[in-house]
């Protein structure tokens, strides 16, 4: 017998989170491809407790909306596939899904089975026929920490404009790490793609941060750009992470972009125990950024566009906050601003590709921000 959950705070917060990366996403794809895939590996049954609807339901209805808008191509064909377990499940999110508009562009199945297993399948199809998989998104949101093999995840990766959005529960993870049963031990070097995973437990420290760090150290093996979203419960102990990965840094920007949007104040994190902290605060909490920048440009003049990729490739940061703080610091005088030749700047303005930003010394640097 099905038995739905109440939807928590986090839970929201993660499909507005998916949501706003979705609105990002569907446009820049839908409109340079023909065909665009969405994955979601443990879809559920599209329903909470109170009637709200599911995670699946979220993608659809973002990408509809972009349709109805204009900003989204209606000739794209999106695949969305759904891939969920649990039979009863399966069979309540296909009734759930009936009941949407479906655009005749859209293609829409709901997949019974086990996500490792109907995923590796159909890319073993694509790979015999060599063929590649058209951009994809697979949203990978697990109830536990087994069934995301690492090598799935790779297989994923290693094709152009494919991105995985997963869901690491270290909570569960650092709870069952040192389990006598060794056949639930054994998930772990398979999710994480190394044994090292094992030897957490014997190390000094906090466990669960190592836990993170040996994720986004493995999947930043198999993608270029790797940025992590924490989950805390109620007693805001860290419950999970969603954590990003992709091989373009327009994408990793947007996504970026998606998690400012949720919490304004660091970019990272929504917590059960006051769901509206994240929104307390006006988007001024970043001068960390400036040390960031002090430490990789002091004495340097660089162009804007450079410090921008700079800012999207190696911080937790976005470019406007950037602009932010350069603004705040040419109205201090502790920075300069030059401009290639011909080209007329209105003040606080910093077009990527004219603008030169001159850092201080060491010996230079301003004592307070």
């Amino acid at each position: 017998m099905l038995k739905l959950l109440p939807m928590t705070p986090h839970t929201h917060a993660k499909h507005l989170l998916l949501k706003r990366y979705l609105d990002r996403w569907f446009p820049i794809l839908g409109n340079q491809e023909k065909a665009i895939n969405y994955i979601d590996g443990f879809a559920g049954p599209g329903e909470y407790l109170s009637g709200e609807e599911g995670s699946p339901q979220v993608a659809i209805r973002a990408a509809m909306a972009h349709v109805q808008q204009g900003s989204l191509s209606p000739d794209v064909k999106i695949h969305f596939s759904f891939i969920e377990a649990d039979p009863d499940s399966a069979d309540h999110l296909k009734k759930r899904l009936a009941r949407l508009q479906i655009p005749p562009s859209f293609e829409v199945d709901v997949v019974p089975g086990e996500f490792a297993q109907v995923m590796s399948a159909g890319l073993d199809r694509i790979t015999t026929k060599s063929m590649a998989l058209a951009p994809t998104f697979a949203f990978v949101d697990p109830f536990g920490f087994s069934g995301i093999p690492h090598e799935l995840m790779a297989r994923i990766l290693q094709f152009p404009k494919c991105e995985v959005f997963v869901n690491i529960m270290v909570e569960f993870i650092n709870r069952f790490l040192e389990h006598p049963n060794e056949q639930i031990v054994a998930h772990f070097p398979q999710t994480f793609g190394t044994a090292e995973v094992l030897k957490i437990p014997e190390r000094i420290g906090d466990r669960e941060a190592a836990i993170l760090s040996l994720y986004r150290t493995q999947l930043s093996r198999l993608a270029k750009y790797v940025g992590r979203f924490d989950m805390h419960g109620k007693r805001d102990q860290k419950t999970y992470s969603l954590f990003f990965a992709t091989n373009h840094p327009r994408g990793f920007e947007k996504m970026k972009e998606a998690m400012w949007s949720v919490d304004k104040v660091e970019g990272a994190k929504f917590s059960d125990a006051d769901p509206g902290e994240a929104y307390a605060f006006e988007l001024f909490g970043f001068w960390p950024l400036w040390d960031l920048l002090f430490q990789k440009f002091q004495g340097q003049r660089v162009l804007m566009m450079d410090l921008e990729r700079y800012v999207i490739e190696k911080t937790d940061f976005l470019p406007t906050h950037a602009r932010s703080i350069l603004t705040e610091c040419e109205r201090k005088g502790d920075i300069a601003v030059e401009t290639v030749a011909g080209y007329k700047r209105r003040a606080g303005t910093f077009k990527n590709d004219k603008v030169y930003i001159k850092f201080p010394s060491m010996e230079q640097k301003p004592l307070f921000f």
